[in-house]
């Protein structure tokens, strides 16, 4: 979500830029003559989560670094977000049209992201899988000692342990006929939903289903998760460990609070919605080992 928002902005300050370039003011809102002048490349962009942790909110200050004088920069906010709330991109509109986007009296920018984008984005989860065969091995960039103290460590039991958990639960899910998994005999990355064909995220009145303070708070943790990977400014070995930790976390939380037995008596459509947040996280948790630390996933312990 955050890279989105990200490349939406970027493209929002070219546009900005192109028109006080144009304008030519007597007094110029901004101190640069031009974007390229601030090296300003989408990744340098400030934005920020603000809030509590159930709520999906960023928040971006670069009006601040645009503009020539402090007073200004709420003026700029403003102008930026006119430009983010028109001509969507075609193939961003169901994700970022329900990214409620306004700027603040402090000249900051918020993005509000709506449960309808968080449903799309979910569904990017369980259908974007790797294109082709991954390696038998991962590539670690740690060096040997820093990679055999990590491999002890009990955070990565705990992270391993929680992506065992939710293999082992959705083959349980599938086996008791919930759901209906295909390709169980590659890796869990590759898995998907056959049955149902997709998932029932959103309520009639297009909010999201799994709205349990567990389910938003995991929800949350794996948002922070996917920003963090596409983040290359915060990749360290050590805050990929974090976040991996702290989705597995917030995973048993939302386990103990929905175990998969005695869900008999709920409504089908949430205990679907719940298997679907479950492979999500197990996607998640796959990427950030894999990926991220470069180890091997284990699918049971």
């Amino acid at each position: 979500m955050l890279s989105l928002v990200r490349m939406r902005l970027h493209q929002a300050i070219d546009i900005w830029s192109a028109s006080e370039a144009g304008n030519e003011p007597k007094q110029p809102l901004s101190g640069w003559s031009n974007r390229e002048n601030l090296g300003l490349t989408a990744q340098a962009i400030p934005i920020k989560r603000v809030g509590t942790v159930t709520s999906l909110t960023y928040a971006c200050a670069i009006a601040h670094r645009l503009a020539a004088k402090p007073h200004h920069a709420a003026i700029i906010a403003a102008q930026l977000v006119s430009i983010l709330q028109r001509d969507l991109p075609s193939h961003l509109k169901p994700l970022l049209q329900e990214v409620t986007v306004h700027a603040t009296a402090a000249g900051l920018i918020h993005f509000e992201v709506g449960d309808r984008a968080i449903a799309v984005w979910l569904d990017s989860l369980l259908t974007n899988m790797p294109k082709q065969s991954l390696p038998l091995t991962p590539v670690s960039s740690a060096g040997e000692p820093e990679r055999q103290l990590m491999l002890h460590s009990s955070a990565i039991f705990e992270v391993q342990h929680a992506h065992a958990r939710c293999c082992s639960l959705l083959q349980l899910a599938h086996r008791e006929a919930l759901i209906s998994l295909e390709r169980l005999e590659e890796a869990p990355l590759y898995w998907y939903f056959s049955s149902p064909a997709s998932m029932p995220w959103l309520t009639s009145a297009d909010q999201l289903c799994c709205n349990h303070c567990a389910d938003r708070c995991l929800l949350s943790q794996l948002l922070d998760a996917c920003d963090h990977l596409s983040d290359a400014s915060r990749r360290t070995q050590g805050s990929l460990l974090r976040s991996a930790q702290v989705v597995a976390q917030a995973f048993q939380v939302f386990h103990r609070e929905h175990p998969l037995r005695g869900t008999t008596s709920e409504e089908p459509v949430f205990t679907l919605v719940r298997l679907g947040l479950l492979m999500s996280t197990q996607r998640v948790l796959y990427t950030l080992l894999w990926d991220g630390l470069g180890l091997y996933p284990a699918v049971d312990l």
